[in-house]
């Protein structure tokens, strides 16, 4: 058994994972001992079994991160297991850091929905999230249409993908990656696509469209919404590496 508070601790490593820092854990008398490293930087955290979370080192940009995630913790205004407060002004720089390559559209959609969260026009902030995921799975659409080596069977598919609702483009899509012979078949991109980024899109397509075409005003509900925020990063990070493999390898069908 850890000698940290395990809630708190248990916070801390998540929030270490998700922004994928490496570290390294050790026991000392009263606390458990994390050592973060991130370009160059070693930040030890201490997270003591009262709950208190000590951060070290020399100042620098490490040092700031883990600073702001301790007084975020130790304010309580975080909810467990979700993305914390200050998080999601970073989204918009974490995915130009994983993904340099990301349409410009998309990181402006993002950070548009960051401010509508922050004023809770959590409408707002769904609709413009649910425009940075058709971004991106048009993009993905494409990339794949464009790197089908048969060249009939490529027109073929654009023909029943080019000028439709999104939805239609992703059902087109999946239909015909099904039967792909060259899908990845390694690490998480060999995964289920529809469980790893089709959950995610259809969360931010259906959302858009209850806003976008209103019936009733939906419920919508703020931890649900961070959640996903959250979740984006990974999702456009997934997305951009299918269709580096697309290119790279071509795609059979």
């Amino acid at each position: 058994m850890g000698v940290a508070d395990e809630r708190m601790l248990r916070e801390v490593t998540s929030f270490l994972d998700r922004q994928k820092l490496d570290y390294s854990s050790t026991e000392e008398q009263y606390c458990t001992r994390l050592t973060v490293k991130s370009r160059g930087q070693i930040v030890p955290v201490s997270i003591y079994n009262s709950g208190k979370i000590v951060v070290g080192g020399a100042d620098g940009e490490l040092k700031r991160l883990l600073s702001e995630m301790r007084d975020a913790l130790v304010s309580g205004a975080a909810v467990p297991g979700q993305v914390l407060p200050f998080e999601i002004d970073r989204f918009p720089d974490t995915i130009r850091d994983r993904v340099p390559e990301c349409d410009p559209v998309i990181i402006a959609f993002i950070a548009e929905a960051i401010r509508c969260v922050r004023a809770d026009a959590l409408l707002a902030a769904a609709f413009m999230l649910g425009a940075a995921s058709e971004k991106a799975v048009n993009l993905l659409v494409h990339c794949y249409a464009d790197a089908i080596i048969d060249a009939p069977k490529k027109d073929k598919f654009l023909s029943r993908v080019n000028n439709r609702m999104i939805s239609v483009k992703w059902d087109e899509f999946i239909r015909s990656y099904k039967s792909c012979g060259s899908k990845p078949t390694e690490g998480v991109l060999s995964q289920d696509l529809e469980t790893v980024i089709g959950s995610m899109f259809q969360f931010c397509r259906i959302t858009r469209n209850e806003i976008g075409h209103p019936q009733i005003v939906p419920d919508l509900d703020r931890g649900v919404l961070l959640a996903n925020l959250g979740h984006f990063v990974t999702y456009v990070e997934r997305i951009y590496s299918l269709t580096k493999h697309f290119r790279d390898n071509g795609v059979n069908i």
